[in-house]
Order: structure tokens, then C-alpha cells, then sequence
């Protein structure tokens, strides 16, 4: 019989560091990159630092598709072997299926504990979310109350900016909100923010070291100082970037998780490289 354990399960746009896939017992739903005639799982098969290698060496951009109904099937059979809950969380149902083939599936399996939440984000945001479910979920939270608990946590996060390159936003078809603002730059970098499930441009910047300025301003005029919240940035292969943002947010915000990584290359081909994204959710203590 299975315990009362939850298993966790996102996609890989999560941009979770294998660590805390491990520490909380998350299993990782792979997208798929397709380059040279070749079908790619996102981070397993093919990883960050392989694939910025290969955007920086060809001429045709890969594509990616969504997560199967199949692949949610083969999780969620085989997590109900062992946990009585199930919580899944996926990438803004308005950039991906992925949300709907996790909904199909769930469909199937109407008399088990199996909570679907779109996070209406992805990268740090949709990472946060997971490891919310998970604290919560120990703390003795569970059902609705623990889907309402974690949608709020979505709904008070943020997440924005900036891409250094927009070559791959012009090249990406899945980006069609952005056409007309990137259309309008020339060298100036854009800065970008999801609102509502959906990437926008809020603004540009000349150069990089304004970029990051502008990201810093934008993130503490919205959050509170007395308020702590978790913080994650995700780089394009820029370390460097990403150490400096989060150096300037440590002065000035009061930081639960602290986390840096690769955006993953299910991400990366539609942001670019040198990209970065700045993640934040209310922490969980």
C-alpha cells in the first residue's frame, strides 16, 4: 500500500538544481530538443552546458516540444506504486502543452490524490512552487488547502529579465507576444517579465551592465523588504551576470532559498544565450 508520502512532479523548464530534486524527492517531467534530425530530453540526454556549446555553432535554431500525455502517465503510475499524493506543477499553460497533457492524464485517475497546478511561470517561479508543495506538504498541509496555498505563493511571485541577444527571440515562433517589441530594438537589450502567463516586453536597456541595473531597480521597487522570499536566477551561460544581480538583490532584500543555474536548453533556445531571468516566490520557512 502506499504511505503518505507526496511525490512531487514538474517539467524541466523548472530549472531545479539536481540537489533539491533530490532533497525533496522530485521527479523531473523532461521537454524535448530537436536538432540534426535527433530527439533530445531536456536535461538528461543533452546537457546546459553541451547545448550552449551547439547554439553557439549553427546557424539553424533547434526547436522543442511539449511532454507527452504518455510521459505524465509513466510517472503517475509509477509514483502511485509507493505515495498516496501526487502534486504536479508545469510551465504557463499559454507557452506550452504541457499543462494539458499532465491534465489528460489526470483525467484517468479521478479516485487518487493528484493536484495539477499551471504555474503561469516556469524557470525559478515554477521551481519555487515544487518545493512549496513539498514544505507545506510537511507541515501537515494537504489537499485544496495545499493547492490554495500554493497558487497563492504563484500568484505574489515574479519573474523578469533580460535577454542580450535577440536573435533567438526572432527566430522563435513560440514568442509571438514579443514579435513587434523586438522588432523595435536595435542594440538595446529587452527587458522582459511573464504577466499573466505570458512573456512581455516592459522595457530596454543599452548594454548589459544597464540591463542589470534596470532588472535590480524593477525587482526592489515591487518587493517588500520586510517580506522574505525565495530567489533564484537563471543564466544563458553567464555566471558572472547572474553572481552580480544576485549580490546587488542580497543588499537590499530580505532572501530565504538563494539558488543560480543554467536555464535549461528546453529554455534556451527561445531566450538565447547570455539571457537572464530572475525568479521570486514568498518563502516557505
Amino acid at each position: 500500500m502506499p504511505d503518505k508520502k507526496i511525490k512531487i512532479i514538474v517539467d524541466s523548464t523548472s530549472d531545479l538544481p539536481d540537489e533539491l530534486v533530490e532533497k525533496y524527492d522530485i521527479d523531473i517531467v523532461p521537454m524535448y530538443i530537436h536538432y540534426d534530425n535527433q530527439i533530445y530530453e531536456d536535461r538528461t540526454q543533452i546537457t546546459s552546458e553541451d547545448f550552449y556549446d551547439i547554439l553557439r555553432n549553427i546557424d539553424e535554431l533547434p526547436t522543442t516540444s511539449a511532454p507527452s500525455p504518455r510521459d505524465f502517465w509513466e510517472k503517475v503510475t509509477e509514483s502511485l506504486k509507493e505515495y498516496s499524493t501526487i502534486f504536479i506543477a508545469t510551465i504557463s499553460s499559454k507557452f506550452s502543452a504541457t499543462y494539458q497533457s499532465a491534465g489528460i492524464v489526470i483525467k484517468r485517475f479521478k479516485d487518487k490524490k493528484i493536484h495539477l497546478v499551471d504555474s503561469k511561470f516556469g524557470s525559478g517561479v515554477l521551481a519555487f512552487l515544487a518545493l512549496a508543495a513539498a514544505k507545506l506538504f510537511k507541515k501537515g498541509v494537504t489537499g485544496e488547502e495545499l493547492v490554495e496555498e500554493v497558487e497563492r505563493i504563484r500568484d505574489e511571485s515574479i519573474l523578469l529579465g533580460y535577454v542580450d541577444n535577440v536573435e533567438n527571440l526572432k527566430k522563435s515562433g513560440r514568442i509571438s507576444h514579443l514579435k513587434y517589441f523586438v522588432g523595435t530594438l536595435l542594440k538595446a537589450k529587452p527587458i522582459i517579465e511573464i504577466k499573466n502567463g505570458i512573456l512581455e516586453g516592459i522595457g530596454k536597456a543599452t548594454g548589459k551592465v544597464k540591463a542589470q541595473e534596470k532588472v535590480v531597480e524593477e525587482i526592489v521597487s515591487r518587493i517588500p523588504k520586510d517580506k522574505k522570499y525565495d530567489l533564484m536566477i537563471t543564466h544563458g551561460d553567464d555566471t558572472e551576470s547572474a553572481e552580480k544581480i544576485m549580490n546587488e538583490l542580497e543588499k537590499e532584500l530580505t532572501l530565504g532559498e538563494k539558488i543560480i543555474n543554467f536555464l535549461t536548453p528546453a529554455l534556451a533556445v527561445h531566450l538565447g544565450i547570455g539571457t537572464i531571468v530572475v525568479s521570486l516566490s514568498p518563502s516557505i520557512s
